[in-house]
């Protein structure tokens, strides 16, 4: 009586200890999103009409280089790969639940010897044949589900990673997108140091005349010639820049490093428009592809834990062999020569070392693993998205005060050239006025800059395509 008791009582714990835990699996990680976003979103649309982000910036270039990384990045169609392989694996588990068949023909020669028989004459050996042909069937009767959790739980993988491929490919079309605008930002600077050597050569020239007739010092003529010199050298610096650009460029895509390609830098950086108003942080838990993921392998981890658990019940299997035997070889399809058998047996768990408490525990533990993972991602995608979401409005700031300035400062370094010429203005603060103005218009283009290179931050953080999908 006992011993029934206890029998229909431990699946009954089983399910309920099971039951519990995945109620738990799914609470836990509410305690960490948001109500709302703290960053101040008054300069932002109300509606979104943005569907993929890299059209905001009208760059066709940047939208076939995006395109182009998706066909061909190794890492990413390698990964691609594994998600397929992925794939086969949920289908050989989810196969477990189906009966195995297995045809079979086999045959035997056996001898035997006689002994203790003494007849004159007679054999003292006889050899026999042996030859059978059928169907070997084995079924594990999935009494308690634990094959079909096994079946989900490898669907559920398989799904976390595909969004794992999505969020790998949102991350490589950022990679893009900003190494593009570093390389169109660089370009610009390239032109802008030419129009600074130029300028820096007009003046060198300049002055070597006024110093040839004595109307200027040797320190006037080293001055600028050091001016002049120093930009030079910027120049050499921004075109190692450009080369390390178009190798990451080229890399991104698939390209080989001796491939050329003319990238077009004659566009300027985008004027960028109002943001549109991010969703809310409940619907980024739900947008993003790495969040997604980690939800799913909450839940694989879940149905693991109940495995791991039903290990611990009976199992039944049943085996059946259908076929036909005989002496000879031709009568294995003669219908007389039919045999089958079918058996079952019932195998509970009863000493293995503590094995498969130790595979309750392990699951135990990989189920919190999942849910601590899940936090940290949401965390970090929060924090992701308020650090953008505040630093767009400070950028946008900079920008304007730096156009400004650069504006102010290039007029400023035109009066002091006109003041030098007549020898109102030393030229010390001729030269010095000059670069400040050059360097504020490169400042200008580096805070332009930033701060695109800070919405697609953004527009990764919250989960949006880059681009449409290609049919």
């Amino acid at each position: 009586m006992k011993t029934t008791t206890f029998l229909i009582l431990f699946p009954t714990f089983i399910f309920i200890s099971c039951r519990s835990t995945n109620q738990n699996a799914t609470s836990l990680g509410n305690d960490i999103v948001p109500g709302k976003w703290n960053a101040d979103l008054s300069g932002f649309m109300e509606k979104n009409s943005l569907d993929f982000w890299a059209y905001e910036f009208n760059a066709t270039e940047l939208t076939e280089l995006i395109k182009l990384s998706n066909k061909n990045n190794y890492e990413l169609n390698s990964m691609y790969q594994r998600v397929v392989a992925r794939g086969e694996d949920a289908t050989m588990v989810g196969a477990t639940i189906f009966p195995k068949a297995n045809a079979h023909v086999s045959g035997s020669k056996t001898k035997r010897n006689l002994i203790g028989f003494n007849f004159p004459n007679s054999e003292t050996s006889f050899t026999s044949n042996s030859f059978s042909s059928g169907i070997n069937i084995s079924w594990e009767l999935d009494l308690w589900g634990k094959i079909k959790n096994q079946k989900l739980s490898a669907k559920k993988r398989f799904e976390a990673s595909l969004l794992d491929y999505e969020a790998a490919k949102l991350s490589l079309n950022g990679q893009v997108a900003k190494a593009w605008f570093n390389f169109l930002e660089n370009s610009h600077q390239i032109q802008l140091v030419e129009k600074t050597i130029n300028t820096y050569s007009k003046n060198l020239t300049f002055i070597n005349n006024r110093y040839e007739k004595g109307l200027a010092t040797a320190l006037d003529q080293k001055l600028a010639e050091a001016s002049f010199k120093s930009s030079q050298s910027t120049l050499a610096q921004r075109r190692r820049i450009e080369n390390n650009l178009t190798q990451i460029l080229l890399e991104l895509i698939g390209s080989s490093p001796s491939e050329k390609i003319n990238f077009n830098t004659t566009s300027s950086l985008p004027e960028l428009i109002m943001p549109p108003l991010p969703p809310t942080p409940s619907e980024v838990v739900n947008a993003r592809h790495d969040l997604l993921s980690a939800k799913l392998q909450i839940a694989a981890s879940g149905l693991d834990l109940k495995v791991a658990q039903k290990n611990l019940l009976p199992s039944l299997t049943l085996t059946g062999s259908p076929g036909s035997r005989s002496d000879n070889f031709e009568d294995l399809i003669d219908k007389k020569f039919r045999v089958w058998d079918i058996s079952g047996g019932i195998s509970q768990p009863l000493f293995q070392g503590g094995r498969l408490r130790a595979g309750v525990r392990k699951a135990k533990a990989l189920q919190k693993a999942a849910l601590l993972n899940f936090k940290a991602i949401a965390l970090r995608s929060f924090y992701e998205i308020e650090n953008t979401l505040s630093a767009d409005g400070h950028l946008a700031t900079e920008e304007k005060k730096l156009k400004e300035a650069s504006l102010a400062l290039a007029n400023a370094a035109d009066l002091t050239w006109d003041r030098y010429q007549n020898g109102l203005e030393g030229i010390f603060n001729t030269l010095d006025t000059r670069r400040r103005a050059f360097e504020a218009q490169s400042r200008f283009l580096s805070a332009k800059k930033e701060r695109i290179l800070n919405r697609i931050n953004l527009y990764i953080a919250i989960g949006m395509k880059a681009v449409a999908p290609e049919l």
